[in-house]
């Protein structure tokens, strides 16, 4: 049949393509992400805050279980900033963005806040995941958060920089965006030890793909120690 040398090359075309989209790199890391996700299913949010006690704030942060429950939370990750044992964090999903919202805005969260001795204003945080791989257990996560000229432009420059951070042993990562502003971006990494972060975040590398990209001020870096997950 005459159609079946037409087959064949375009057979032969298909896949020179395909090797031409995904090139070996020399010298890559071996490291690949897993189960990468375009999205999130779930809405989920960081608040953290300082406290004058963790064991005050987290009584009350346990008796107040029921009413986070009754307004959507489906899980919760407790703990404090590595570097600052005063300051705690609690990350959340929840059945939708506006139980988060109607929850954040209670007057009873306000009053256990008071109660649970938090000393300064809180920061809320309603993460939208964009894109993201495997969040992994018994890792080292860390959160990068900052203002940017243009999301498209900044994740034109955070994609070209994938081979470095796995270079640096990046083992996950999540992005997105932070309130509903697409120029307040996040990202959630995920390490071996604080080591191997600590060696990422002080490299000049990462200080010149964030000029390139268009950070505006100087991004807040958080460094998770988890104390209790549910």
């Amino acid at each position: 049949m005459k159609t079946q040398p037409l087959s064949i090359l375009l057979l032969l075309f298909s896949t020179v393509l395909i090797a031409w989209k995904s090139p070996v790199l020399n010298g890559a890391s071996t490291i690949a992400f897993k189960n990468t996700t375009p999205t999130q299913t779930s809405a989920k949010s960081l608040i953290y805050h300082k406290v004058k006690d963790y064991d005050l704030w987290k009584k009350a942060f346990d008796e107040f279980q029921s009413v986070r429950e009754a307004n959507g939370e489906l899980s919760y990750e407790v703990g404090v900033l590595e570097d600052s044992p005063n300051i705690v964090y609690v990350l959340s999903t929840w059945k939708s963005k506006e139980h988060y919202t109607n929850y954040k805005e209670t007057f009873a969260l306000k009053d256990k806040m008071n109660e649970a001795g938090v000393s300064e204003v809180p920061t809320f945080l309603y993460l939208n995941q964009l894109e993201g791989s495997k969040y992994l257990d018994n890792k080292l996560t860390g959160i990068i958060y900052h203002e940017v000229e243009d999301y498209d432009k900044w994740k034109k420059v955070f994609d070209d920089f994938e081979r470095t951070r796995k270079n640096f042993k990046e083992v996950s990562y999540e992005v997105g965006t932070i309130n509903g502003d697409s120029k307040w971006v996040y990202v959630m990494n995920q390490w071996d030890s604080l080591e191997d972060y600590k060696n990422f975040i002080e490299d000049a590398k990462l200080a010149d793909a964030m000029s390139r990209a268009g950070v505006i001020d100087k991004p807040v870096f958080l460094v998770f120690d988890p104390k209790e997950k549910g």
